[in-house]
């Protein structure tokens, strides 16, 4: 008995979707966008955003594919028309559009004022069909070869290979066969230390040191020379260098002001140490993500985390709360780089291009990092020095409690003032998380 009802309601609701667009638009409205917009949408943009084309996943040759939008949002706010991401590109105030020249200025005036009526579009005009949207993430995508799982191969046996000594030699071997090439000869001895010398450690090898090993005749030289390389201290100097690079270690902060990092050298050590100690992989990732988490009670292995600490900083900087998100993003993109073996940076725009990152996984992975407290007075040193100095900072404090107190009572209006005086400097919502009590305070609060 309800059979006829629904029928009814669903062209009635049909004929809303198809018609209704333009019946809130006057004939005036509509004339407007026809004479208007469409030409110029027509001529400068739907090359690029219609229905053969979208880039950046942007259609805009239909009203509601337009108010849905693209990679980077909606292009048009209904909201507020005047902030419409369309009208923003076309002003050449973030993104550039057309790519081929700017429009006039009366072509921009006419998308403004047609963005203020409510952007009219006639409703009997042809839906544009939504392209179906891919997979994020294929199995092509999955099967590249850096994002297969790690796995031991099988070590390959070549007919009439006299050549090779160890096993990676007969992968080599392999695929000098595959290009039709040959091994070179095997280098002379005086040649062959220079190379491990500057393999190993980045130093050339002293004359005495280049006689020692030719006058070895003993069928282990060659490995000998090896372990006492990489036994070397300076093993560690040379390759701890690659890695600092990656990290992007520096002793100071960066920017004008570029302010000494007197602690720094720290991290920089504990690199070397670990590349002299032959630390397992692994434990060097975690240590420097989370050694405060591993090791809570052993602050002298929190040096570790200064990997995230060596993005450039600025300590006067007003606007602190760009600062702290500059910084956030510094440290995903670089663990991206350093841990994973690739650039997230893309990702956190829109899903990348070329890699199978999506954005929601780019601010996943910032997640883990968004509650970080960045601390300075953390102190490196053992518990039995850590409890022998406050100790000893006991003492002084008691000896100097009547002191201190007269010194507070003469300084503190002056400093109060002064301080009041710099935080009148910041923009007005740092201000107001400044003065909010510390028991209100967030964990965001502190960090800015």
């Amino acid at each position: 008995m309800f059979r006829g009802s629904l029928s009814t309601l669903a062209l009635l609701v049909l004929t809303g979707l198809c018609f209704g667009e333009d019946a809130a638009f006057s004939p005036e409205q509509i004339k407007f966008f026809e004479s208007k917009v469409r030409p110029l949408l027509a001529e400068r943009c739907w090359k690029c955003h219609g229905e053969e084309k979208q880039s950046g996943e942007l259609r805009l040759d239909h009203r509601g594919m337009a108010m849905t939008g693209g990679e980077s949002g909606p292009a048009i706010s209904l909201e507020s028309p005047a902030e419409s991401l369309l009208l923003e590109a076309v002003r050449y105030e973030s993104l550039e559009m057309p790519p081929d020249g700017r429009l006039k200025d009366a072509e921009i005036a006419a998308l403004a004022t047609w963005l203020e009526m409510g952007a009219p579009w006639p409703g009997d005009d042809v839906v544009a069909m939504q392209r179906p949207q891919k997979e994020k993430i294929s199995d092509e995508d999955r099967e590249f070869w850096s994002f297969r799982p790690l796995h031991m191969p099988d070590v390959p046996q070549l007919d009439g290979d006299t050549w090779s000594r160890r096993d990676i030699d007969r992968f080599v071997l392999r695929k000098l066969r595959e290009h039709e090439l040959s091994p070179a000869e095997e280098a002379d001895r005086r040649t062959l230390i220079r190379r491990l010398y500057f393999d190993l450690i980045g130093l050339p090898p002293s004359p005495e040191e280049v006689d020692a090993f030719l006058a070895d005749q003993s069928p282990d030289a060659y490995e000998k020379l090896v372990d006492n390389l990489l036994g070397s201290p300076r093993f560690g100097e040379h390759w701890a260098r690659f890695w600092l690079d990656l990290v992007r270690y520096a002793d100071s902060d960066g920017f004008r002001k570029d302010d000494f990092r007197p602690d720094a050298w720290r991290y920089r050590d504990y690199v070397i140490q670990a590349f002299n100690e032959d630390k397992p992989f692994d434990k060097f990732v975690r240590e420097q993500i989370a050694a405060d988490e591993m090791y809570p009670e052993e602050p002298q292995k929190h040096v570790a985390t200064g990997f995230l600490r060596h993005g450039m900083y600025e300590y006067n900087q007003r606007d602190a709360q760009t600062q702290w998100q500059d910084m956030l993003n510094d440290i995903t993109d670089t663990t991206g780089d350093v841990f994973l073996g690739v650039g997230m940076g893309c990702a956190r725009c829109h899903d990348h291009k070329f890699d199978p990152i999506l954005q929601a996984d780019y601010f996943r992975l910032q997640a883990f990092f968004v509650n970080i407290s960045l601390q300075d007075e953390t102190a490196a040193a053992s518990a039995e020095g850590r409890e022998a100095y406050a100790t000893k900072l006991g003492d002084w404090e008691q000896q100097t409690a009547e002191l201190r107190a007269k010194l507070a009572e003469m300084e503190t209006p002056y400093l109060d003032e002064l301080r009041e005086a710099m935080v009148d400097k910041f923009p007005f919502e740092v201000q107001e998380i400044y003065r909010r009590p510390n028991d209100e305070k967030t964990a965001y609060d502190w960090q800015v």
